[in-house]
């Protein structure tokens, strides 16, 4: 796949390589479905929370590191910009990364899993279809709002996603979530650096066309984020017993 910007997705070899990878899925997918010890545990591939957010974390990871990907180029490549001056560019998304994520965690708690990866899923898409329109005349103001939406939303992601999968992991199988997890976080970087690359080889997709199918792909995640529970995160220390009136101590007669 490493030449499809030279030879297209048309060709004969293209085709032939795309066919393939969807022929190892379906035998894998046959196998997976038959095998007495799955991958993935069926327990876990019935959990309607992990795989949303196993979803969520493959399709911003892809729109967000291939955004990065293709903005990088065009600040040293086009703006003519050194790589300080292109990592200053880009420092808005570092900051709102940091300071996103205790913001995500309060969100998380206060308006539930749903609300607020929907939340951060759009702030993802408007980050990067805003860095679509930037061109050579852009302000510094327009290109850090940019970066500064894509740190919000990616924090708020990732963390709801995080929080998503551990407390609604099924019992005895954390591990193997936390491995799908970080599989779905390199996964994803790079399949969105891969579409990026594809679309900057050829001569019909431009930087802002490049950005927007990003765009579009971290938008699918809003479907899986729709999927996430809809209640606020239990607060530490919350328990059934909690809520319970408290009863009066039972008097018990001093034995004489």
């Amino acid at each position: 796949m490493a030449d499809v910007p030279a030879r297209g997705w048309t060709a004969s070899p293209t085709l032939l390589e795309c066919l393939a990878v969807i022929g190892v899925a379906t035998v894998l997918t046959w196998h997976e479905r038959r095998t007495a010890h799955p991958i993935v545990p069926p327990a876990v591939a019935r959990s309607v929370p992990v795989s949303a957010s196993m979803t969520i974390l493959l399709v911003i990871t892809a729109g967000v590191l291939g955004a990065l990907f293709r903005a990088t180029f065009y600040l040293q490549d086009v703006l003519q910009l050194d790589p300080l001056d292109s990592g200053l560019r880009v420092l808005p998304l570092t900051v709102l990364m940091v300071l996103g994520s205790p913001a995500a965690v309060a969100a998380m708690r206060r308006y539930g899993a749903r609300r607020t990866a929907i939340a951060g899923t759009v702030l993802v898409v408007v980050g990067i279809a805003g860095l679509s329109r930037l061109g050579s005349v852009s302000t510094w103001m327009a290109m850090a709002a940019a970066f500064a939406a894509i740190g919000a939303g990616f924090a708020t992601v990732m963390v709801t996603a995080t929080g998503t999968v551990v407390g609604d992991a099924p019992p005895g199988y954390a591990g193997v979530v936390s491995g799908l997890k970080q599989t779905a976080m390199n996964i994803g970087p790079t399949l969105g650096i891969a579409v990026a690359a594809s679309a900057a080889g050829t001569a019909v997709f431009t930087m802002s066309s490049t950005l927007l199918i990003l765009a579009s792909l971290a938008a699918l995640g809003l479907l899986p984020a729709s999927r996430l529970p809809r209640r606020p995160a239990r607060q530490e220390g919350d328990d059934t017993t909690a809520s319970r009136p408290a009863q009066a101590p039972t008097r018990v007669a001093p034995v004489r």
